[in-house]
């Protein structure tokens, strides 16, 4: 999974370095193992890197980035020789990025319009269900540049403004944010920006017929702060506590969520059951997604340093612990094991703000493997055992429907066993 980061300067005095570095900071979160750059500056010109180091290279005022979870971005680059250079970055694996990529060249190379190309050449790929489209970004030599949301809708992005000075587009609203722009829309699946020195407009392409917001997008991979299409996602993820508090059959002396993606959650259970929230753990360090990693050791060491416990809360307190999802259960099994040896909890009730997770993600938004699912692998029962919890709730699919359809949202939730939730 990546995140994508445009920033236009119409003015050429503008140095990017800085304003692609925080760029990089307000997104990494969506993945912060790889590092991608692109600039037009005295060619097309592509710079990778495991740190936020790349953003030295940002020594133009045009320049099209992403961050990855996986030390493999996706980009492609090519300079002709003939005077065309193009380079291409996309948010997640597409094996037919060469291709795609060649094909634009082509076309350019006639001295066809960009845009024109763009739309010409993606009619021939945009619903291969087999290898479905991306979101992708485009710069050319001549510092002309795309930005087109994936037909499917996937996953969100947002245009922003700093004053008349900048466009900035991202995957991401707080990058807007912290920027110091302004958002000015949410585009729309199928939607692209063209942008050039002095040009900056919208254009619109098919989308699918199964288009629709992932859910993972919602539950997890956005910032609370964020807004997806316009929705707060806090305030859904809020509610979507509120409606996992339903699911409580026991007594509880203390709300509690995994840090730090379950905590909207967490506080939605509390205000229902009108129980303290207490702030439980304590992150070391940097901040990691620990369910983006796919190393083993790299995972635990994730989770620990973002869950040293303070004991005072939880000490012989019945807890009801709250998580955004549960992917292996490996996240989850640490928790409950620090908890109960390491803190002496006198109670341990696990609540998991969606359904079971059963499925791959067939757009590899997010890297699931089927045999390490733990909902797909192990029965309530088992898992309540495995994870060594007095009791095991996950949300249903009709209670995340409920909540969709008061967002009037239509979500992707095929690794949780539905094609669509919501309207």
């Amino acid at each position: 999974m990546g995140s994508l980061l445009t920033i236009y300067a119409f003015d050429e005095l503008w140095n990017l370095v800085n304003i692609i570095k925080y760029g990089f900071q307000a997104i990494q979160h969506r993945g912060s193992q790889f590092y991608i750059l692109c600039t037009a500056k005295d060619g097309i010109k592509c710079y990778e890197d495991e740190t936020l180091e790349v953003s030295r290279y940002a020594l133009d005022h045009v320049a099209i980035a992403a961050t990855y979870s996986e030390k493999n971005g996706e980009k492609w680059c090519i300079s002709d020789g003939n005077g065309v250079g193009i380079a291409v970055i996309v948010d997640r694996a597409w094996k037919k990025l060469p291709e795609f990529a060649s094909d634009l060249v082509k076309g350019i190379r006639e001295g066809k319009n960009l845009e024109k190309v763009f739309k010409s050449v993606l009619a021939n790929f945009v619903f291969d269900e087999s290898d479905p489209i991306p979101s992708i970004q485009i710069i050319t030599n001549s510092r002309e540049v795309i930005v087109w949301r994936t037909s499917y809708g996937l996953t969100p992005l947002i245009l922003g403004s700093y004053g008349f000075d900048m466009a900035i587009v991202s995957s991401e609203s707080t990058a807007v944010d912290i920027l110091g722009g302004d958002i000015k829309r949410f585009i729309e699946a199928g939607e692209g920006i063209h942008i050039s020195r002095h040009l900056a407009k919208t254009f619109s392409t098919s989308t699918s017929k199964k288009c629709s917001m992932c859910l993972f997008e919602l539950l997890y991979i956005a910032r609370h702060d964020a807004i997806v299409d316009g929705i707060s996602v806090y305030m859904f993820r809020k509610m979507l506590g509120e409606k996992l508090a339903e699911h409580l059959d026991n007594d509880i002396d203390v709300v509690v969520g995994v840090p730090e993606t379950a905590l909207p959650y967490a506080i939605g259970f509390s205000h229902k059951i009108r129980k303290p929230f207490e702030l439980a753990f304590v992150a070391t360090g940097g901040r990691r997604r620990s369910m983006l990693l796919s190393d083993p050791f790299e995972k635990i060491v994730a989770i620990h340093l973002k869950m040293n416990p303070i004991k005072s809360v939880l000490e012989g307190k019945k807890v009801a612990l709250v998580d955004d999802s549960m992917v292996t259960g490996a996240t989850m099994k640490t928790v409950a094991q620090i908890l109960r040896f390491r803190i002496g909890v006198k109670e341990l009730h696990i609540f998991v703000a969606s359904p079971p997770l059963t499925s791959k993600c067939p757009f590899d938004i997010v890297n699931l493997d089927t045999k390490t699912l733990l909902a797909a692998n192990l029965s309530t029962d088992l898992a309540k055992g495995y994870l060594e919890a007095d009791s095991l709730h996950w949300l249903s699919r009709e209670d995340v429907n409920n909540v969709a359809k008061k967002f009037h949202l239509k979500l992707c939730s095929k690794c949780f066993g539905i094609d669509f939730l919501g309207d």
